[in-house]
């Protein structure tokens, strides 16, 4: 028992070490800029081959973060930790201007366990949005022929999630979870013109909460089993407490005041997803839909778009008679962003492929995403990336029996 708290406290502290860098930038991305950055793409675990599939996915062994109701078969003697991590390149277009950037990051840390018979608990903290950009721009200067301007915008930061999931088994096939905690995070972002420095910094923070159910039918004849699972959260508020600072180097000039911004809510949530599986095949898609209307854009060239996500995903177990076994990963998803520049949507397309290998009793899990903007508009933010998840479940055993 001493050693089972001891290790319990080394990786809460790990983890709490963790959100810092969570906070900091996962993404290069000049868009950014706008609203509270990227958002994460999604569960990123042992199943992010599948293309961040999930909502219908109750598995042994795989802590789901899409739905609060999907964790009711974690092993009963077990804690099951998920640690895990991402890296990414990722190349730009805009007009005739190119560049490209690579960014690496702690992505997730997750803790699961059997409190009781049928309740179950999971608590961890992922990224929410990451920020981060620098754009250099030069103008020529009216009346003074070869003579230019130049500025830099400068943006870095971003918001994490801390969450503690509770799902109760109420009958063999149905589940019900509800997932609370916080969101949070600092946002800076400076513009620089001729010595002259213009910093506002963000510190933003929200209650997060979202309800799931999950409903699995009995094998039939032939081992098939359908799943079906749904999610909803509400929008929320988020609360800011903004400073500005400005420092202009050639006058000596330096002034830091308290500034407004329009209020932001985290969006509206509602998803849903099905799953088919066999003792080698897991078919599974999910659909989400993200309200955003309850935000305003302060900002000429960018307005909010509600989102819209479909993601589907495959698994094949290699070794379907072995209680362990590596498993072969698919999956492919369309989407948009919840930005829109000048009036055009930023549609995107993935694909993902992955494999998850038992290691003793862990699961090293690994997965190759690719993902491109397809509104070809010349105006509008190009960008191509490709990305590698890492990911390991490991567990700490409590007993040799199971809880009854």
């Amino acid at each position: 028992m001493r050693k089972l708290r001891l290790t319990f406290a080394l990786l809460c502290a790990a983890g709490t070490a963790m959100l810092p860098a969570q906070a900091q930038n996962t993404t290069n991305l000049p868009t950014s800029m706008y609203g509270i950055g990227e958002l994460s793409p999604g569960d990123g675990g042992r199943l992010s081959g599948m293309g961040n599939v999930g909502i219908a996915l109750n598995r042994v062994g795989f802590q789901n973060t899409l739905n609060p109701a999907a964790i009711t078969r974690m092993d009963s003697t077990c804690f099951t930790f998920d640690v895990g991590a991402a890296a990414a390149y990722a190349r730009y277009a805009y007009l005739s201007d190119r560049s490209s950037s690579m960014t690496a990051n702690p992505n997730r840390f997750s803790l699961g366990f059997r409190l009781r018979r049928r309740w179950y608990m999971m608590l961890g903290a992922a990224p929410y949005s990451s920020v981060g950009y620098v754009i250099l721009t030069e103008e020529a200067i009216e009346g003074m022929p070869g003579q230019y301007a130049y500025s830099s915008f400068q943006g870095e930061g971003g918001l994490y999630r801390c969450y503690l999931a509770n799902a109760v088994r109420l009958t063999p096939r149905l589940s019900v979870g509800l997932n609370v905690g916080m969101v949070l995070g600092t946002v800076t972002q400076s513009e620089t013109q001729e010595g002259a420095t213009v910093e506002h910094e963000s510190k933003k923070r929200a209650f997060y909460a979202d309800w799931g159910l999950h409903y699995e039918s009995a094998p039939t004849g032939g081992g098939r089993q359908w799943a079906a699972g749904l999610v909803f959260a509400p929008a929320l508020p988020l609360s800011h407490d903004n400073e500005l600072a400005y420092d202009n180097t050639s006058t000596s000039e330096e002034l830091e005041k308290p500034y407004h911004s329009p209020q932001e809510y985290l969006p509206l949530h509602l998803g849903v997803g099905v799953a088919m599986s066999t003792a080698r095949w897991t078919l599974a898609a999910d659909y989400n839909y993200l309200d955003w209307s309850r935000n305003t854009s302060d900002r000429a060239a960018a307005d909010y778009e509600n989102q819209h996500k479909l993601n589907v995903g495959a698994s094949y177990t290699l070794h379907s008679r072995r209680p362990r076994s590596a498993e072969l990963m698919w999956g492919a998803g369309y989407s948009n962003s919840y930005i829109s520049m000048k009036k055009g949507k930023l549609r995107y397309l993935e694909t993902s492929a992955g494999i998850s290998i038992p290691i003793r009793q862990s699961f090293l899990s690994l997965a190759l995403a690719w993902r491109r903007q397809m509104n070809r508009r010349s105006n509008l933010m190009q960008e191509s990336r490709w990305s590698l998840n890492f990911n390991l479940t490991f567990g700490e055993r409590l007993s040799r029996s199971r809880i009854k």
